[in-house]
């Protein structure tokens, strides 16, 4: 018993005094010194900065046509849509202020001549002191009015460039709901900014005396400073000038609406021949009376009337109009038009789009069973109108 407590105690002062050995002689020992830490941090950033540059080994899938599609039509469109930059005055109690606008623009020659949206060149009813237009190169070049249609809310621009980027005019008849399109702008100032989206419907009206109908609508995303810019189809060609939007916000919300091309094509054309058209202002709103709707809705409410076949209802007269002051009516019959037929509603459109502000016509009225010719001196389309 004596050497068994012996051997304990003899074990228990060896293992003391290895303790105090190791604890006095090697305090580290078993743990990582601050170096070592140092190392394996510096080993990890390597690692870490390795492995973000380094590329995957994975092959990368070739894009898809959808992806393609919408790359190229960008690509292609992009360089012919401009900004368009205005400044002007306006009339205040103040005296008068210098307001500016943003809007966009889409390059149709090579030689300078710019389309966009008629509402981007004024500042309230008279066309900007200075327009600017700027290029996706950043080129800039003061811009010339050639002439509008504040109908079809078109412009016509020339700039002095040579060998400008262009954009290839599609064909908006062929278009058919559901069709892609992008729409490319400047919208709050930003720059180029390129949106996707779908033919949502055609033929779309605005509300508006006189409105011309046949607007494409898109979900394509368009906000303020779009207006003015394309509208192209999934192969980059223009279809169409991008001019308004419905939203209870102010901003997007999936319902904008464009000028179809092939009616632009049209307007170009009368611009160049007659200058600015869409100015003349009568003061109504009407109906073709031959559609087949409006006949049937007169028949209801007034089925002892016999109507003419063909003419324009006039379903409105605006207050201080010069209809008003000529004595025009609610429920007259437009037949004739400076001694000519009315036959279609775009046969009065296509006249008072040529009409100039000043300018004497004869309209022969149907009321009540009666013809009487009365006279208007034509005014100038109101802003809101």
């Amino acid at each position: 018993m004596r050497k068994l407590l012996g051997f304990a105690v003899l074990f228990m002062l060896g293992f003391a005094t290895g303790a105090y050995v190791l604890n006095t002689y090697f305090p580290n020992r078993g743990l990582p010194t601050q170096a070592a830490f140092d190392r394996d941090r510096e080993s990890h950033r390597v690692e870490l900065t390795r492995l973000l540059e380094q590329r995957s080994a994975v092959p990368e899938p070739a894009p898809t046509n959808f992806e393609t599609m919408l790359r190229i039509a960008a690509q292609r469109i992009a360089p012919a849509v401009v900004n368009v930059d205005t400044t002007g005055e306006i009339a205040t109690w103040r005296g008068w202020r210098e307001v500016g606008g943003r809007g966009s623009g889409v390059i149709i020659s090579p030689d300078g001549y710019v389309v966009t949206n008629n509402h981007v060149v004024r500042i309230q009813r008279q066309v900007a002191r200075d327009i600017f237009v700027t290029l996706q190169d950043g080129r800039r070049f003061r811009a010339t009015v050639l002439g509008t249609d504040s109908q079809n809310d078109v412009a016509l621009l020339k700039i002095d460039g040579k060998n400008l980027p262009v954009a290839q005019l599609g064909d908006s008849d062929k278009l058919q709901v559901g069709d892609w399109v992008i729409a490319v702008g400047n919208p709050f100032g930003l720059g180029t900014t390129v949106t996707a989206g779908i033919v949502s419907a055609l033929n779309r009206s605005l509300e508006g005396a006189g409105v011309p109908s046949g607007f494409i609508q898109t979900d394509a995303a368009i906000n303020q400073g779009n207006s003015g810019g394309a509208l192209a189809d999934s192969r980059g060609r223009l279809i169409g000038i991008n001019t308004a939007i419905f939203s209870p916000v102010g901003a997007n919300v999936g319902i904008g609406f464009a000028i179809p091309v092939n009616r632009v094509k049209q307007v170009i054309r009368e611009i160049l021949e007659h200058g600015s058209v869409g100015q003349a202002w009568i003061g109504i709103s009407y109906a073709d009376i031959s559609d087949p709707q409006i006949r049937r809705f007169l028949q209801e409410r007034l089925p002892e009337v016999r109507f003419p076949a063909n003419g324009m209802f006039i379903d409105g007269v605006v207050a201080n109009s010069p209809a008003r002051s000529a004595g025009i009516q609610p429920g007259d019959v437009i037949t004739h038009l400076n001694g000519r037929p009315l036959r279609t509603i775009e046969d009065m459109q296509n006249f008072m789009r040529r009409a100039k502000p000043g300018q004497q016509i004869t309209l022969r009225i149907w009321r009540d069973g009666q013809t009487i010719d009365i006279k208007i001196t034509l005014g100038v389309r109101p802003d809101d109108m």
